[in-house]
């Protein structure tokens, strides 16, 4: 049986009841928090599309760094994984990275560009050349 493509993937608010039935595939220890390779579970479970799995696993990655903690609420260890509340956002960053929607270019390497002697600044906006 062919898998479903990523496009499928359940992050829109009616699609309550596959979310569920995904995340508890993913959540092997039961505990309503996905770890990382938790999250990974889910190249098995869908079609890329040809994308290599370095950049399925970066786009993977980003999405569970934003995602974790999302509320802000957390503290301790329970803020370094997705916790199931926190799912539906991490699935619909996940899609939209896969997308390239949500690429933008960094201000700091774009003012870097073509530019020799001028002002630089970081993320913060302090002047660092």
């Amino acid at each position: 049986m062919a898998k479903p493509s990523y496009s499928e993937i359940p992050y829109q608010r009616d699609k309550l009841q596959s979310r569920k039935s995904l995340f508890d595939s993913c959540d092997s220890h039961s505990n309503h928090y996905l770890s990382m390779a938790e999250a990974e579970q889910l190249l098995d479970q869908y079609d890329f599309g040809g994308k290599p799995v370095a950049e399925v696993k970066r786009c993977i990655k980003a999405a569970f760094d934003e995602a974790k903690n999302y509320g802000g609420d957390q503290t301790g260890a329970a803020a370094d994984f997705v916790e199931h509340r926190e799912f539906r956002i991490f699935l619909e960053i996940f899609v939209k990275k896969l997308e390239g929607k949500d690429d933008k270019p960094d201000p700091r390497l774009e003012d870097l560009k073509g530019k020799k002697g001028g002002t630089t600044t970081c993320c913060g906006g302090c002047v660092i050349a």
